[in-house]
């Protein structure tokens, strides 16, 4: 994998050496010095050995030198008089964005064209102002390109992870004896931390799963991917009950995300020969029952448990009631009711018990499309800001209905 990292060149390495003259040269000298050399830019003053100051081309000519009869009365006085104080100079260790921060603390409108490089006293070269502006130039064009690259792999490895992601979930339609199945899942970002699946689980009874990771992302994508393979072993292992499913699902996610991520969750099997519905929930939103006798949209509020990844010793109470032909169970995550209009309203549970009660005749696949639909409507927008997940099983010539026993 390639490692390659982006380091900013020291004020030394772009430093130009140049010799120093002592602070007693006469003006005049100095400016002898600049017209011999049209490239120096600037000349260090030493006193003692130690540095005190710059003498810079554009300082020296265009604002000291330049009125009537300078010359006249300078030329003579040794060059001390005409430094700057105090004297600016950089560190040759700072890189040269640290440099050119500590550059505009000491010379706000840069008003030289060269500034000293001293340590401990000596001076080691000038640095010119444009040399340091193009060295910081030249590292973020490096940057954009390191970043352009970054962007590009992960990109791509983010792609990949959606689309592993989107293998491991069950086809938007299924169908078992007795039992027909629509879903669907519209993402928020490229990795969703929605999940949902279905399963036979036992004779011909059919296990349903939707869950919830609290964020989105590759994180929760993991955590979803580790919630999947949980429930596939233990469907493999012969577990046959909702509770069982949520307690070994819990201990796989407490395993993965270690209590920083949880996972609401609502497991329910359908026994379709024996009419019965069995439901253990961990923190998810309720999920409603529609009664082909009844015509109305049922809110099962009985059962609820901690989320997934909060606690090893989390316990799940199941609940049971008949599930006859044309009844429909519909599962779904808060993405769909917490969408909001340009108003900031919320789709809310009202609007969607009223599609429900409306649509509870349709198949699985039409009323799924039927609530998308209605809530992209209402949002204004395809793109839901959380991720929308929604799983409908609907009886189909099973057992017929049975009042529960008290």
């Amino acid at each position: 994998m390639e490692n390659r990292s982006t380091t900013f060149p020291k004020v030394r390495e772009i430093a130009k050496p140049v010799t120093t003259i002592s602070a007693e040269l006469p003006v005049r000298e100095v400016v002898a010095l600049f017209r011999a050399d049209q490239s120096l830019p600037a000349i260090p003053v030493t006193a003692d050995e130690r540095f005190v100051g710059l003498v810079d081309r554009r300082t020296l000519f265009f604002r000291q030198l330049a009125g009537p009869y300078a010359m006249e009365l300078f030329g003579r006085k040794p060059i001390s008089q005409l430094l700057d104080r105090p004297a600016a100079a950089l560190e040759p260790h700072l890189d040269v964005n640290h440099a050119l921060k500590k550059l505009l603390e000491l010379d706000p409108t840069l008003e030289v064209d060269s500034v000293a490089v001293v340590d401990n006293g000596t001076c080691h070269g000038v640095v010119a102002v444009s040399d340091l502006m193009m060295a910081i130039s030249d590292c973020q064009a490096l940057l954009l390109s390191t970043l352009e690259r970054l962007s590009a792999r992960i990109r791509d490895e983010v792609d990949k992870a959606a689309a592993i992601q989107q293998a491991l979930l069950p086809p938007p339609t299924g169908s078992f004896p007795g039992i027909e199945i629509g879903a669907g899942l519209t993402t928020s970002s490229e990795v969703s931390g929605d999940f949902y699946d279905y399963f036979p689980c036992g004779g011909n009874r059919v296990g349903l799963v939707i869950g919830d990771v609290s964020g989105h992302g590759v994180q929760a994508g993991m955590v979803t991917t580790a919630a999947k393979a949980a429930l596939h072993t233990l469907a493999a292992q012969g577990t046959a009950t909702p509770r069982d499913f949520l307690c070994g699902m819990n201990k796989a996610i407490l395993a993965t995300a270690r209590q920083f991520l949880l996972m609401s969750c609502i497991v329910a099997i359908i026994d379709p020969a024996g009419g019965e519905l069995c439901i253990a929930n961990a923190g998810h939103n309720f999920p409603y029952l529609c009664r082909q006798r009844q015509g109305e949209a049922e809110l099962l509020e009985i059962v609820s448990g901690f989320p997934l990844g909060f606690d090893a010793n989390c316990v799940y109470s199941e609940y049971r009631t008949t599930f006859a032909a044309g009844d429909l169970l519909f599962l779904y995550t808060d993405g769909i009711v917490e969408c909001t209009d340009a108003a900031g309203e919320e789709f809310g549970y009202g609007r969607l018990e009223e599609l429900l009660r409306r649509g509870s005749e349709l198949s699985p696949v039409a009323l799924r499309d039927e609530v998308l639909a209605a809530a992209r409507r209402f949002s204004g927008s395809k793109v839901f800001a959380d991720d929308v997940t929604i799983l409908i099983a609907a009886g189909r010539n099973i057992a017929p209905y049975e009042e529960p026993t008290p």
